[in-house]
């Protein structure tokens, strides 16, 4: 694992490390994948309005849903999970990651995103978050691909807290 150290624009330096994983343990995450696939269109990706974050109602704190913007050159949080926000104690729903991460960090988000826009494959993360007034979190995010009604593409997942011994 590489270990990285970002600063988030609320001013904390938040390090992390992250590896991609081949299948997800979470089980919101688990339940993610088998929501997205049960939904698959023949083109291979769900439809945008066939996500209802209501269907997954203990899921949603740590959901988000990520559109590109500037052409791609960006992404920006449509929305995040109240969760996710809380524990960072940042709010990044409606901001581009060029403004929340430091230009490492939201250079690999960004790449991760695009391509899974690109290739319409799931992406499935684990690390850890380290932080100043946060203790280390064990995370698993899962990445899924979407298409509006306007055939633009986002990205639907959420981000969870996996137990330390599950390592």
């Amino acid at each position: 694992m590489t270990t990285k150290r970002d600063v988030h624009s609320a001013g904390g330096d938040i390090g992390y490390s992250v590896v991609e994983a081949g299948e997800p343990r979470h089980p919101h995450c688990r339940h993610f994948l088998e929501y997205w696939e049960a939904r698959l269109q023949p083109d291979g990706v769900m439809l945008r309005e066939d996500f209802n974050p209501l269907d997954m109602p203990h899921a949603m704190g740590g959901m988000y849903v990520v559109e590109p913007a500037n052409g791609g050159a960006d992404m920006r949080y449509r929305l995040v999970g109240n969760e996710n926000e809380e524990r960072v104690g940042h709010r990044f729903t409606g901001m581009l990651f060029s403004d929340c991460f430091s230009q490492e960090m939201a250079a690999d988000q960004i790449a991760l995103h695009n391509r899974v826009i690109e290739t319409r494959k799931p992406a499935i993360l684990r690390g850890y978050l380290i932080g100043v007034d946060l203790e280390h979190v064990y995370y698993e995010a899962i990445y899924l691909p979407v298409r509006t009604k306007n055939g633009d593409m986002q990205i639907v997942g959420g981000l969870y807290e996996l137990p330390k011994d599950k390592g």
